[in-house]
C-alpha cells in the first residue's frame, strides 16, 4: 500500500512543495520550488502534469510500529496539549511580539513588589531622621 502526500509551505522567500511517499516500509522525500504562492489549479496541475520529474531521495527503511491502544482520557489530554502549542505558533513576528507582551507582563507584576520595597525604605528613612532630629536637642 502506497501512500503520498503533499504539503505546500512558505519557506522565505519561496513557497515549496514537499513529497512524501511512503511504500511498504520505504519512505522517500521530494521537494519542490513553486515561487509565488500557488493556487489550487496549479497545485493540482502540478500533481498531474510534473510528478513523474520529481527526484525523491533514496529509499529509508522504517519501522511500522503497531498501534498501542491509548487510555481515552489520556488521548484527550494529548490532543489539548497539541492544540495548545500549536495555538502558540505563528509568523516570526507574531512570536516576537507575544514574547514582548510576556516579558512586559512580567515586569508589571515584578515592579509592584519592588515599588512597595522602596516606599517602605524611605518611610523608614524618614522616620528615623525624625527621630534623630528630635534627640538632638537633649
Amino acid at each position: 500500500m502506497s501512500m503520498n502526500k503533499l504539503t505546500v509551505r512558505f519557506e522565505d522567500p519561496f513557497w515549496v512543495g514537499i513529497v512524501e511517499v511512503e511504500d511498504e516500509g520505504a519512505y522517500r522525500v521530494a521537494r519542490h520550488v513553486f515561487g509565488a504562492e500557488p493556487t489550487m489549479p496549479e497545485v493540482l496541475c502540478f500533481v498531474c502534469d510534473s510528478w513523474r520529474e520529481l527526484r525523491f531521495s533514496s529509499d529509508i527503511r522504517i519501522e511500522l510500529e503497531q498501534a498501542k491502544r491509548v487510555n481515552p482520557k489520556r488521548l484527550r489530554r494529548m490532543i489539548e496539549r497539541e492544540i495548545r502549542a500549536s495555538a502558540r505558533r505563528g509568523t516570526k513576528s507574531q512570536q516576537v511580539v507575544a514574547e514582548q507582551r510576556e516579558a512586559a507582563k512580567a515586569e508589571r507584576r515584578s515592579s509592584p513588589g519592588a515599588l512597595k520595597e522602596e516606599l517602605r525604605r524611605e518611610k523608614f528613612a524618614k522616620r528615623t531622621e525624625k527621630r534623630k532630629r528630635k534627640h538632638r536637642g537633649r
